[in-house]
């Protein structure tokens, strides 16, 4: 008794000694294996058929007893039709263009160009900073003075005698020379010290003109008298604890001591504000009542 499945494309003929049951089950796994496979590897139908008659003609059967036979069957078939493919595939895709073929590199291409003329990009001469004029040695010496002052250090006349050649000399020409103009001189009790204006304040020359001296009795005086001109106020005597004086609490109050015994600082006076800190002031510019009065802290201040 003969036992098959009709295959699209070919028959297959099943040997009566072989168990039906075993055949059908070959011949569907084999089905089913082939419905699992990716689109890529679906069979071609026509491919299938032709391979089927080929095998047919040459008289190429299988006998369902051969657990492989099934398998070489479908292995040719899609051989067959992947070959096929592959045929298909190269007779439709497209020539590449010739152009595309011998497309140069960019490289080559760049070098093969013709220099443009008037490129914009081309090295252009270089060009020669101006030389600057050289400095004379007053010039020099005035570069000296203005980089302490930068450092907020006066420039003793004496220090200059030891560092400078010719330093007399020099500073007679600083006056006529209209690019040290900004150096000027402040006469202290001890030496004359000189700095630039431009990089140092008159007011912190002063400061500074005083502290050089060492005399604390007078640097004091001046102090207070000046603020007590200038803005006007009375001056805190913690006010010389701070930067540039940086004076400890014990040498203001032997400094303080020692001025209340010359008589050439009777206008030097204190006074306590409403915050119990302790004031100087000179009479010579306020009256206490007026300097107790800005001393005072107004409690009634927003």
């Amino acid at each position: 008794m003969l036992f098959g499945r009709r295959k699209p494309g070919y028959t297959t003929t099943v040997n009566s000694t072989v168990d039906p049951e075993q055949a059908v089950l070959e011949l569907q796994k084999a089905e089913l294996a082939a419905k699992k496979k990716p689109k890529a590897e679906v069979f071609d139908i026509d491919a299938a058929s032709e391979t089927a008659r080929r095998l047919k003609e040459t008289g190429s059967t299988f006998d369902g007893s051969a657990a492989k036979a099934g398998e070489d069957v479908m292995a040719v078939v899609e051989q067959e039709t992947a070959q096929l493919a592959a045929k298909q595939a190269d007779a439709a895709a497209p020539e590449a263009p010739e152009a595309d073929k011998a497309k140069p590199e960019l490289l080559d291409f760049l070098a093969g160009e013709p220099e443009a003329e008037n490129d914009p990009f081309a090295d252009q001469p270089t060009k020669t900073a101006p030389e600057l004029p050289e400095l004379t040695p007053a010039q020099e010496l005035a570069g000296y003075i203005r980089s302490r002052s930068a450092a907020a250090m006066l420039t003793p006349h004496a220090l200059l005698l030891t560092e400078v050649e010719n330093a007399d000399e020099l500073l007679a020409q600083l006056p006529a020379d209209p690019q040290c103009a900004d150096i000027v001189t402040r006469k202290g009790a001890k030496d004359t010290y000189y700095y630039s204006n431009a990089n140092m304040s008159d007011n912190y020359a002063m400061i500074a003109q005083l502290i050089e001296d060492k005399d604390l009795c007078v640097m004091f005086a001046e102090m207070v008298r000046f603020n007590a001109r200038i803005y006007p106020s009375a001056t805190p005597l913690k006010y010389f604890q701070r930067s540039p004086y940086g004076l400890s609490p014990e040498v203001i109050e032997q400094t303080w001591k020692s001025m209340q015994e010359k008589p050439e600082y009777d206008d030097i006076e204190e006074l306590t504000n409403n915050q119990n800190e302790r004031f100087l002031f000179s009479t010579q510019h306020l009256t206490r009542r007026y300097a107790k009065a800005i001393s005072d802290v107004d409690e009634f201040c927003d």
